[in-house]
Order: C-alpha cells, then structure tokens, then sequence
C-alpha cells in the first residue's frame, strides 16, 4: 500500500474497493486495533498546527481515505515533473498551479494519479455499515448530538436490513469511562465517532484500544447527513469537486471554515516552489 506524502500527512493511494478489502481484513483481525481517518484539506490544515493530530494520521493510523478533492488535487500538482532553471521553473510551477486548480471541475479524470479517487468519509460510513453487514459484525455509533445518532443508525437498519447496531450514545467526547463501558458491553465491532475533527480522532488514538472494536472512524458531520439534518450536493458535484461550495452556500456559517482551502492550496504552490527543490 503507497502512502503520499501531503504537506506532511501520509494518504494512502488507492480506490474504493481496496479500501474496503482492507476494512474486511481490519473486521476480521483477532490482534489489532484499526484507526481510519478522513483526512481532506480542513483537516490537513488543522494537523499542521496539531502534532498529535500528525501523529495519530502518520503513526497511529491503518488506513488514511483521502476525503475531498483538495489532498488528491495535491498530490497530482506535487508530482509534476519540474524543470531546473531557475526563475523559469518558478514560472512554470506557478502556471502549473493555477491550471492544475482550473481543471478541478472541468477534467476531474486528470487527477486519478497518483492518489486514484476522492473517497468520502460520509460514503465511506455505508461502506462501513455494508461490510459490517455481510460478516455479521456489530457498530456502534457516538456522538453526534442528541437523537442525531439515533436516527443515523435507523437510515443505516433501513437501508442495510440485518445490520447490527450494538449501540448509539450521545455522550460528551469527555464522559470517556462511560462510554468505554457502555461499548464493551455491547461487544461493538465497528466504533463511528462524531466529535469532529480533531477531537474524533484524538478520542480513538487514546481510547480505542480500551474498547471491544477491531476499527474506529472518525466520522465528523456524517450522522447529519444520514440522520437527514443536512443535504449532500447532488452526485455531479460531489464527481467535479465541488462539494465543499455547495456546502457553503447551504451554510453561509462555514465562511470561516472554508478560508482552510485557499490556505491549502497557497501552501502547497509554497511548497513545490521552496521545498520540492
């Protein structure tokens, strides 16, 4: 498995289903823990101002999805050949850039290589619950807010018909002992976390191997989309990349949040032009 390296976070450089062969294998490890983390160009941006954040992606992780255009677009811009003279190669970095950013929705298909596909954690999350469907495993859903988790688990029941939901838990990401407790005594399988980023994470690198569950996600705002609290764009904007402007304009609230994405992409052209030397 070929991890890329993105502003400092390893990704992991494969498709859909490979993914899904490697949750299977995690489901069915009698030895190991497993974490899964989403990272996308929010949560990069945060991990550069968080080392434990790092951490947990670069050494505690099995498996890191890239969640959202941004880190595939980035890995595809990085890998470009560069030329060695001076003055000209800033130029044609920077041209390079700004194109490499102009065919974002119009040729999404150039961005295949080298990370293959933009997995969303949100899809990732029926991924999960399908898998854990066919082996007869058990999930447990925490966090999310009250009656939120809830209704995510019963989308998940209605949609996968003998999924086992072992447990669902609105519990304060602090109540840690609690919510231990109450996971072992379901004998949970599969933990879906939704403290968002990165108390999620940070939660499941402490916590996780306390528990019963062979793997733990991160999972963020996925429960209000199951739960029906918030609308995906439509499937041809998730396809250009797109989705984090639909977002946008569904809740204007995210200003704040979406400033993570230009940042993202200035730090990478920042790092082409000074650090890939």
């Amino acid at each position: 498995m070929k991890r890329i390296d993105v502003l400092g976070i390893k990704i992991d450089a494969m498709t859909t289903a490979q993914a899904e062969e490697k949750v299977v294998d995690f489901l069915e490890d009698k030895k190991s823990k497993h974490i899964i983390c989403t990272p996308n160009a929010e949560i990069i941006m945060k991990a550069l101002k968080n080392p434990d954040l790092t951490k947990v992606m670069n050494e505690k992780s099995s498996l890191n999805i890239a969640d959202g255009i941004g880190p595939v677009w980035a890995a595809k811009f990085l890998s470009f050949h560069e030329l060695k003279l001076p003055v000209l190669r800033e130029l044609i970095i920077l041209i390079e850039w700004m194109i490499s950013l102009v065919l974002i929705p119009i040729w999404p298909k150039f961005f295949k290589k080298p990370i293959p596909e933009r997995i969303s954690g949100s899809d990732f999350v029926k991924n999960i619950a399908k898998l854990s469907q066919k082996k007869g495993k058990k999930i447990y859903l925490l966090g999310g807010g009250p009656t939120i988790a809830e209704r995510a688990a019963l989308t998940l029941q209605t949609e996968f018909i003998d999924l086992k939901i072992a447990g669902v838990d609105s519990s304060n990401f602090e109540e840690i002992d609690k919510i231990v407790y109450n996971i072992n005594k379901s004998n949970a399988d599969a933990l879906l976390v939704a403290f968002g980023a990165p108390k999620q994470e940070l939660w499941l690198a402490q916590n996780l191997r306390r528990t019963s569950c062979k793997i733990g996600i991160g999972v963020g705002g996925s429960f209000d989309f199951l739960a029906g609290i918030k609308k995906r764009s439509p499937l041809f904007i998730q396809r250009i990349g797109l989705e984090w402007l639909y977002r946008l304009f569904q809740e204007p609230s995210r200003a704040s949040r979406q400033m993570a994405l230009p940042a993202f992409a200035f730090l990478v052209l920042k790092s082409k032009l000074f650090y890939a030397k």
